[in-house]
């Protein structure tokens, strides 16, 4: 039986909707995830081992455990702290605890990158070691990390499909919906599909427009390194 093109130049309007709700919530999330990987990816490296093996616990605990569980523990576990969210913020916490728990180690993977030399040679002219951080290996570790935080956009994107089961009418919650009302499956499933694909097909561009082009004169960090 051929796909129904009309039903589906009809439902485009509405998911493309969702998608561009499924994108902001991604961004934000990677966004506060950045800040985050950079204080506790810095604290990894820097900081004293009381607080560098707390950090690793959290790490193992994001990067091994589903991220539904993750979902759902963020979903329930914030109004019992008295921290009541609407479900577009519940979602972008959510993603930013993910996303955080695989940037740290993409921030320190960078970090640890850079030349050792670069960091006695701040040392012995007087740096402590957090300026030398800040003002050394920092602004070389983020120009080496991109191409990994555009791959994490991409995961994120794809983690954001697990939010329809706390209320976020993100794209795939939409496209059931849809499923629901009109049972189009095979249609709607293949939109959500292509939608999916253009946007990490697009991101995938950008990640390897950096990697061959703004890392022409200088290694980056892959997202294999640290995964």
């Amino acid at each position: 039986m051929p796909l129904d093109l009309d039903f589906m130049i009809r439902i485009f309007p509405e998911l493309f909707r969702a998608l561009i709700l499924t994108v902001q919530i991604s961004f934000l999330a990677l966004l506060f995830g950045i800040v985050l990987g950079i204080l506790l990816g810095s604290l990894r490296v820097i900081g004293p081992r009381y607080i560098q093996i707390p950090i690793q616990w959290l790490v193992n605990y994001i990067r091994g455990t589903p991220q539904l569980v993750q979902f759902l523990i963020v979903y329930f576990a914030l109004p019992r702290i008295g921290i009541v969210l609407n479900e577009y913020w519940t979602g972008v916490v959510a993603l930013t605890v993910i996303a955080a728990g695989y940037e740290v180690e993409i921030v320190r993977a960078a970090i640890e990158s850079i030349d050792k030399g670069q960091k006695e040679a701040a040392l012995a002219v007087g740096m402590s070691e957090v300026k030398a951080l800040r003002l050394v290996l920092l602004p070389q570790a983020m120009r080496r990390m991109i191409p990994a935080l555009t791959n994490e956009l991409s995961n994120v994107i794809k983690a954001s499909a697990l939010l329809s089961v706390i209320a976020v009418n993100e794209l795939t919650k939409v496209g059931n919906k849809i499923i629901y009302e009109t049972f189009y499956f095979f249609e709607v499933l293949i939109e959500v599909a292509v939608l999916y694909l253009i946007v990490i097909g697009v991101l995938g561009w950008i990640s390897s427009y950096f990697e061959n082009k703004v890392f022409a004169y200088g290694e980056a960090i892959t997202a294999t390194e640290v995964r």
